[in-house]
């Protein structure tokens, strides 16, 4: 499958011109749907950055840390601050130049040295893509920690997590032996990363998500394609290497391309294909692998083509987003409780389209994450979602 197309529904729109004027970012209550607050926090302008595909974290300082794919200075992607209380003030850390990344898809990741840590899709010395470093306290000094060849992998597309081993972990969605993905590790402090996985169709292919790290010690984690139909994997990864990959069929999900999350003794996560109507499901896999059991099926009204993971609440239930679907198939806001998907708001473009983002919960209650298209701009938003 071509990687550019096989990317499209987790950054379909890479806007690359940017304005003249930098319009201040705005705290606008928008239209209620069905169950729930959006209010846009920041709309993005091209100046300030454009298409952020993945979504926002809190860092240990109470701000939030993000990046666009697109934007800034350079048109090649930005990372940036809001700071708290209201999220509303945007500084740009970073504007991405080539040299140092472009594209940057990936949520960033504040490890336990405080640092920032992310990835780029491409750019760096052989246009394949870039591990970073963010220095605190600031955290507008760049440094680049590897810049990707091909053997070693290639465009990574998720974020980078801390193993149980105190390295990062991370995946390429191409590269390695077979081109078709790898797993790594790579010491905080940078250096040449070790090669855990080289997808090879068969174990799955074209991995677009981050790893989880599972209570039992193994490593879990998703590939948008492979498996025994070539509709993607679940899989188990020891510290050690071992790999044990799990198929979809359709019918429990395709073409995953969201991180995982575990709940109760199994690891959940969302496809952007499958289930009853091919628009995309919830799926479950027990704790210690197992094949995908189809737990709810999105139809289009109560959203459609998920490329974000879920975000348990605190009552108990799963939240997310989808990229298309709701009532303007523009993407929508979603809980599930058991196995029933709730539609909560449904975006219009003005308030924001396309959202690709996993959503974080903060203290307040209220949950935050991007879309990568609409508000004053097109070029996407911030918002925050009141339930």
């Amino acid at each position: 499958m071509n990687l550019c197309k096989q990317r499209q529904s987790k950054n379909r729109v890479l806007i690359l011109t940017s304005l003249a004027v930098l319009a201040s970012p705005l705290v606008l209550p928008l239209q209620q749907a069905f169950a729930g607050t959006l209010t846009t926090v920041v709309n993005f302008n091209g100046t300030n950055g454009a298409a952020p595909s993945a979504g926002v974290f809190a860092g240990s300082d109470g701000n939030l840390y993000g990046t666009t794919s697109a934007g800034g200075s350079q048109t090649k992607g930005t990372a940036f601050k809001l700071s708290s209380p209201t999220f509303s003030t945007l500084t740009t850390l970073v504007n991405f130049t080539g040299a140092n990344g472009t594209n940057p898809v990936a949520r960033l990741f504040q490890a336990s040295d405080g640092n920032l840590y992310g990835a780029t899709f491409t750019g760096g010395t052989n246009n394949l893509g870039t591990l970073f470093q963010l220095k605190k306290t600031t955290f507008t000094n760049l440094t680049t920690l590897w810049n990707f060849n091909g053997t070693n992998g290639a465009k990574p597309a998720g974020r980078l997590i801390s193993g149980s081993d105190r390295n990062l972990w991370g995946i390429t969605s191409a590269g390695g032996v077979n081109n078709k993905g790898t797993v790594f590790k790579i010491p905080l402090t940078g250096g040449v990363p070790t090669v855990l996985v080289n997808f090879n169709g068969t174990n799955g292919a074209t991995p677009l998500a981050r790893l989880q790290l599972g209570s039992d010690g193994n490593y879990y984690g998703t590939a948008s394609a492979g498996g025994a139909t070539n509709k993607g994997v679940a899989f188990k990864l020891t510290p050690a290497g071992a790999i044990t990959s799990y198929s979809f069929s359709g019918a429990n999900g395709q073409s995953p391309q969201a991180g995982l999350i575990e709940s109760d003794k199994f690891i959940y996560g969302t496809t952007s294909l499958g289930g009853a109507s091919n628009k995309g499901a919830i799926f479950k896999v027990p704790l210690g692998g197992g094949t995908p059991v189809l737990v709810a099926s999105f139809n289009g009204t109560n959203g459609a083509n998920p490329t974000a993971a879920l975000t348990k609440g605190s009552d108990g239930n799963f939240y997310g987003t989808t990229s298309t679907g709701g009532a303007n198939n523009k993407g929508a806001i979603y809980r599930l409780t058991g196995g029933t998907i709730t539609l909560l708001f449904s975006f219009n473009g003005t308030n924001g389209a396309t959202p690709q983002s996993t959503l974080i919960q903060l203290a307040n209650g209220a949950f935050y994450g991007t879309a990568s298209t609409g508000g004053a701009s097109g070029q996407g938003t911030v918002f925050k979602f009141t339930p």
